[in-house]
């Protein structure tokens, strides 16, 4: 059961957006997480930036099922919250960057390509997409047609630069997720729009083809403090 008249203290930074039955984004500042529950329990893909127990107190506002911390990477605008709920899941392959991130102390558990959590009613698929980082995943809900997949499509910034990051990677990885598009229809970045149709995931392979051949030209970064350039092509800006 949700309890519809769960309201946020202005204090906590965050604002909710109902996507659907069962499926709620929870937006802090540029990044967001995703709560999604099922019948008997619900899982939260990642936790935001802020290191606080205000996403776990929105999220246990929002359903009453017992709620499992997965994550997408370990970069962390996506694991600030961590500590309100129990020990995240995580990929393997994204130990050593999570860890490299600032996480040193901190308890994770494992979490495996072709893993699903079955939340009654519903169910999440974890798929690997390495590029963005190491260990990148995305959550497959086939039954309602969506796919959750961290920094890996956006129409907002996509990391290219610095350690962990592989543009080759990214591509192939995509290519991966194109295979399986008839299994969605909406993506679910956590940065820029909540919802982008699936052919985002073509538009970003296009893109980051288009960057390794030199095809892009680059302009300056946002932020002075990024050591890249921006690369952009039809709506997908990628940092490299």
């Amino acid at each position: 059961m949700s309890a519809p008249d769960f309201t946020i203290p202005e204090s906590d930074g965050l604002q909710v957006k109902k996507l659907g039955e069962g499926l709620w984004a929870i937006e802090e500042g540029m990044v967001r997480c995703y709560l999604v529950a099922g019948s008997e329990r619900a899982v939260i893909i990642d936790c935001c930036m802020e290191v606080s127990n205000a996403v776990a107190d929105v999220a246990h506002g929002l359903t009453d099922k017992p709620i499992t911390l997965v994550l997408t990477h370990g970069d962390p605008d996506h694991t600030g919250g961590q500590d309100g709920f129990d020990a995240p899941m995580l990929h393997p392959s994204e130990f050593g960057h999570y860890y490299s991130r600032g996480n040193t102390g901190h308890a994770i558990r494992p979490l495996w390509e072709g893993d699903v959590f079955d939340l009654g009613g519903r169910s999440l698929e974890v798929v690997l997409i390495p590029g963005h980082t190491p260990g990148s995943v995305a959550y497959l809900d086939r039954a309602h047609k969506r796919i959750f997949v961290g920094d890996s499509v956006s129409d907002y910034w996509i990391f290219l630069f610095g350690p962990g990051r592989d543009a080759q990677a990214l591509i192939e990885s995509l290519k991966k997720l194109q295979g399986r598009a008839d299994s969605f229809e909406t993506v679910h970045p956590c940065h820029g729009s909540a919802e982008l149709g699936n052919e985002w995931i073509g538009k970003t392979i296009t893109a980051t083809e288009k960057l390794l051949a030199g095809e892009l030209v680059g302009a300056q970064p946002p932020r002075s403090d990024m050591p890249c350039k921006a690369y952009s092509y039809e709506g997908v800006t990628l940092m490299y």
